[in-house]
């Protein structure tokens, strides 16, 4: 009986020892979590047995440890096995969705975010994720949506105040002036906090409000007078509000401390050049002009201090490269007239745009799309060419110039047949008519002549239709003189029915 008793003493004082054990370890990792000791605890990954994987604390701090060292993926499929042990566990759904987002899943962490929020509406940790979330993802109004539930807890909580003038200031227009608002609030609360002092300054900055922005300054400088993202925004500030010398200093010692930053260097320069100093100026402007070479007011100002001083030659350059860094560039200018003219189309107003196109092309001729676009508009049936004078010399003109500057082009002319169709039947009916020469309309409103002799060396131009082609297109015509009749027929029957009146009654 005692030996017995033993045996299960034993057997105790082992199980015991395990589980302490087990705990120890669980504790052990989760404590090099917290301090931060990311490799060690991965370095102990590969000892652990697979009953380990059946410990919630021991999978969760692999994960946060993973999470540490930016291997989201692992982190996530941690969390991922954390969650399946515990499915309403608010930290486990809470730490999958993270990971989510690092690793690029996006909808499984609002997934997880939402199952929290199901669960408690005001979760503070959830709310606050999905705000960054919708912001960072250009959902300004989810984003504020979360922000608002946030207020409810700390409505002067400078931190949130300032992530919903973020919002607003992305969404601009009117919520510019919120944005103001909440920012200058935030600020009150919180002088000392740069983030929030910086965002207010570049709004009102943005806003054309330098005196403002230098006030801002003034009180962040206070508390933080060595922040240079602050002394450079000072800078900007004194620069907008017209005080060169006092700019001068500022960007002059930013550059003494080694902050040779192109901004620095640019109004260094500036601030110099605008105070009568442009002597001084040519260095810094220099230097600004090696780092970025096609912005055009570096360029003037550079240009215009050794046009000051002791380089005419050289500032003749500068302004020439200023001009032609001005000019629009040539896609954008194209597809500007592409969307504007095809915005008009659907608006029904052709006519404006057959102009944007045409003006267009007359500045760009390689851009034979242009053409295509008026052309395409200007298919009329030989039955019909004369029927109205000023649709045909436009329609002549369009396919005329289209065709004449494509036949330049060293591309496949195959498919031109349609366009070989509609000049032949032209040529045809004028012929008929006995007319020497043809009027063509621009859309710009000039009107041209173009001798049948012309017409006819376009024409020859012109890649002759396939046998199959042409047989195809007589059964076309054929088809629709078809239809044209029994549509004559069926008007003529309608014409015939005519309404009469019988006792003051209409009946057919």
């Amino acid at each position: 009986m005692t030996k017995l008793i033993r045996m299960v003493g034993t057997l105790l004082f082992t199980l015991t020892f395990c589980i302490f054990t087990l705990q120890a370890q669980e504790l052990s990792l989760q404590e090099l979590v917290n301090r931060k000791q990311f490799p060690e605890v991965l370095t102990r990954v590969d000892s652990l047995t697979a009953a380990d994987s059946a410990s919630y604390a021991t999978m969760s701090a692999i994960g946060q440890a993973y999470e540490g060292m930016f291997r989201y993926k692992e982190a996530y499929r941690c969390f991922q096995h954390c969650l399946s042990m515990d499915t309403t566990n608010v930290d486990a759904l809470n730490a999958l969705a993270r990971a989510a987002i690092n690793y690029g899943k996006i909808a499984e962490a609002e997934r997880c975010y939402g199952k929290v929020l199901e669960a408690d509406s005001l979760n503070f940790y959830a709310n606050n994720q999905l705000a960054r979330l919708h912001y960072q993802l250009g959902d300004y109004d989810k984003a504020m949506d979360y922000y608002r539930t946030l207020t409810s807890y700390e409505s002067d909580n400078p931190t949130i105040l300032a992530g919903l003038a973020d919002c607003h200031m992305k969404k601009g227009g009117m919520n510019m002036l919120i944005a103001l608002e909440l920012y200058a609030r935030a600020m009150e609360i919180n002088p000392e906090n740069i983030r929030v002092a910086s965002s207010l300054i570049n709004a009102l900055l943005w806003q054309g409000d330098g005196k403002g922005a230098l006030q801002v300054c003034d009180t962040a400088l206070f508390y933080n007078p060595d922040n240079r993202q602050i002394r450079q925004s000072q800078g900007m500030a004194l620069y907008m509000t017209k005080n060169y010398l006092k700019a001068d200093t500022v960007y002059s010692n930013l550059l003494a401390e080694g902050d040779s930053s192109f901004i620095n260097l640019k109004y260094a320069g500036a601030s110099r050049y605008m105070s009568g100093h442009a002597l001084d100026a040519v260095e810094p402007l220099e230097l600004a002009f090696g780092i970025d070479s096609t912005d055009v007011e570096t360029i003037l100002l550079y240009g215009g201090t050794l046009g000051k001083t002791y380089d005419r030659q050289r500032a003749y350059e500068l302004f020439d490269r200023a001009e032609e860094c001005m000019k629009p560039k040539k896609f954008f200018v194209n597809l500007l007239a592409t969307f504007r003219g095809s915005a008009l189309e659907r608006d029904g107003r052709f006519n404006e745009a057959e102009k944007v196109y045409y003006e267009a092309w007359k500045k760009d001729p390689t851009q034979l799309n242009l053409l295509y676009e008026i052309n395409k508009h200007y298919w009329l049936r030989d039955s019909e060419m004369f029927d109205d004078e000023k649709r045909l010399q436009k329609a002549l003109f369009s396919k005329y110039i289209y065709m004449t500057e494509l036949m330049k082009k060293n591309e496949p002319k195959e498919n031109l047949f349609g366009f070989r169709y509609f000049l032949e039947d032209l040529y045809k009916e004028a012929f008929f008519r006995d007319m020497k020469e043809l009027t063509m309309l621009a859309p710009d409103g000039r009107k041209s002549k173009l001798s049948m002799a012309d017409l006819q060396g376009l024409i020859n131009q012109l890649p002759e239709p396939s046998d199959q082609e042409k047989k195809r297109r007589e059964q076309m015509k054929a088809a629709m003189k078809e239809y044209e009749k029994k549509h004559q027929k069926e008007i003529a029957a309608r014409d015939s029915a005519k309404e009469i009146k019988i006792e003051g009654k209409a009946v057919k």
